[in-house]
This record gives structure tokens, C-alpha cells and sequence, in this order.
């Protein structure tokens, strides 16, 4: 996963990358990824939608959920993790290069769109919409508010040795 940030990163900004730029790239990111999951939601609606031509799976299903919410059990917090230690300037009272930023950014948006498409891929694979759409739906509603701010990249937190100029991280 870390892998995959590191490429789009590379393919996404170049070595002149400034705040304000990184901003407005990370925003269509976030737009495009959050268009993915719904394009995948309503191709699986419209497929399923004549129930006598699927064939439902319900023992599939309960797998395929429970493999779902493990993965985001697992990966999930460890993609928060991995943002954590990329963010390491930030939590210390200083700025995040904004390549950092990116890459931190764009590491927890896949892993949660990864989520989002094994969940709506269950749905098409085992011909039913619960329980496979749960950890989808979960996924999803964990991406919206992870807007891009900009905040670690822009905003240093100030002098965590002075009681007057600390502020705590958001």
C-alpha cells in the first residue's frame, strides 16, 4: 500500500511542489477518489437489481464480510500508523513537506477505497447487497471527512517547550 502512495505520488508531483499546489492536487485526488466507490455502487445496484438473475450466495456473503472487516479491521489503522510516522514533523511542532503530506494523505485515502471496493465487489460477486455493503458503507463514511486541509503542511503547531506558543495537533 505504501508502494502504491509512493508511485501516484511520484506520477503526481514533481520536486517543485509548494503548498498551495500540493492543496489543489490533493483535492482532486480526493474528488476522484470519492467518485470511484460511488461509480462502483451503482453498477452493483443496477446489476443486482433483477434478483431472479443473480444467484445469491448467502454462505459466500458471511465470508466475504467478515474478510472485509478484517482487512479493514488491520489495514485501516495501520495506514493511520504509517500517515502518523510520515507526519513525524508535524506532531514535533514543524511543518510536513508537502510530498510528505501527499503521501501520507494518499496512503489512508487507498487503503479505505480498497476497503470500499472489496465490500461492493462482495456485493457483485455473491449476488447480495447485505452484509457485503456494510463494510463498504463503513469505508465510505471514514473517507468523507478526511478532506485535504492542508493544515500540517501550512500551519506549524508552534514551540512545544513554550506553554504559550503550544497548540495541540489537530
Amino acid at each position: 500500500m505504501a508502494a502504491q502512495s509512493t508511485i501516484l505520488v511520484r506520477a503526481v508531483a514533481g520536486s517543485d511542489l509548494n503548498a498551495a499546489m500540493t492543496l489543489r492536487r490533493a483535492w482532486v485526488i480526493w474528488f476522484a477518489l470519492l467518485g470511484s466507490p460511488f461509480i462502483l455502487f451503482l453498477v452493483t445496484v443496477w446489476r443486482l437489481m433483477d434478483e431472479e438473475a443473480s444467484i445469491a450466495r448467502p454462505a459466500l456473503a458471511g465470508v466475504w464480510f467478515l474478510a472485509t472487516m478484517i482487512y479493514l479491521a488491520l489495514v485501516i489503522p495501520a495506514a493511520f500508523f504509517w500517515r502518523s510516522r510520515i507526519f513525524k514533523a508535524y506532531w514535533s511542532g514543524r511543518v510536513v513537506a508537502p510530498c510528505d503530506y501527499l503521501k501520507g494523505m494518499i496512503t489512508v485515502w487507498f487503503a479505505l477505497e480498497i476497503g470500499s471496493f472489496i465490500g461492493l465487489l462482495g456485493c457483485l460477486i455473491t449476488g447480495k447487497v447485505l452484509p457485503c455493503l456494510l463494510p463498504a458503507l463503513v469505508a465510505f463514511i471514514i473517507y468523507i471527512p478526511l478532506w485535504p486541509s492542508g493544515r500540517a503542511m501550512t500551519r506549524p503547531v508552534g514551540n512545544e517547550d513554550d506553554p504559550e506558543l503550544y497548540e495541540d495537533p489537530r
